[in-house]
């Protein structure tokens, strides 16, 4: 077990552990919404601070995943249009992060709430879409900057910005294919930005690499699963007990 660990169980760590991983795969590859559960825990197992970029490579391994699957799909004209935006929320994250003030205890509850944050926009976004015309955002440079920014800022201080994307892209009406390849693209492309500010932070070093490939197998394993079983599984169903398994990783990190 990593010295780095928050937990002195060895059984419960490699367990937990272990969902993560999956849930990455799962969640990257085509059940939609499972990531989320990998946080809080992520923050759990390890201190809250330094799970961000514990997870990080983790993260990438599913976006490599994934941008191959969808390979063939994706909209590159909308994603340039928040990328740059993006960028200078990551850079600002980074900031924040770098504040000594800010104790171990803050990033442990920031997570937390913006777990919970991320899981009531993705309700209020579920909402939204059961009539498409209900999600009328215009699509002006202001738009793409503020969520660009806004995920740029969740994506490096938590690894949370699913859902703000999610809304960018989904009030330009994407296909169903070219969102999740636009989406896979995105977070693949911020989620490399992000290394050199996680390992200037020390966030990420050979130890937690180790740790990293270590996991690696289990989230391959979590993608193959996620991409067969995804036409399978009631994906409303999944989605609720991910969320409410999240929703109790993060009360569990407030108290």
């Amino acid at each position: 077990m990593p010295d780095f660990s928050a937990l002195d169980d060895p059984y419960l760590f490699w367990f937990l552990s272990g969902i993560c991983a999956f849930a990455i795969g799962f969640s990257k590859n085509g059940v939609v919404g499972a990531g989320i559960l990998a946080v809080p825990l992520m923050a759990y197992i390890f201190p809250a601070k330094a799970s961000t970029g514990i997870l990080l490579p983790m993260l990438v391994g599913g976006d490599i995943i994934a941008v191959w699957t969808f390979r063939k799909h994706g909209e590159w004209k909308y994603i340039m249009r928040a990328l740059p935006w993006a960028l200078i929320g990551i850079v600002v994250g980074w900031k924040v992060m770098q504040i000594p003030s800010l104790s171990a205890d803050f990033f442990k509850y920031f997570i937390a709430v913006t777990v919970m944050a991320v899981i009531v926009l993705g309700e209020w976004l579920a909402i939204q879409r059961k009539d498409e015309k209900s999600l009328n955002i215009p699509h002006s440079i202001f738009f793409a900057a503020f969520f660009g920014v806004l995920g740029g800022f969740t994506t490096m201080t938590a690894n949370v910005a699913g859902p703000v994307f999610a809304i960018y892209l989904l009030s330009i009406n994407l296909p169903k294919e070219n969102f999740i390849g636009s989406m896979a693209r995105i977070f693949l492309i911020l989620n490399v930005i992000k290394i050199p500010f996680s390992a200037q932070l020390g966030l990420i070093n050979y130890d937690t690499l180790i740790f990293n490939i270590t996991m690696l197998p289990i989230t391959m394993l979590g993608a193959y699963f996620g991409f067969k079983t995804a036409k399978i599984i009631p994906q409303k169903m999944f989605n609720f007990a991910v969320k409410i398994l999240a929703l109790l990783a993060a009360i569990k990190l407030l108290f």
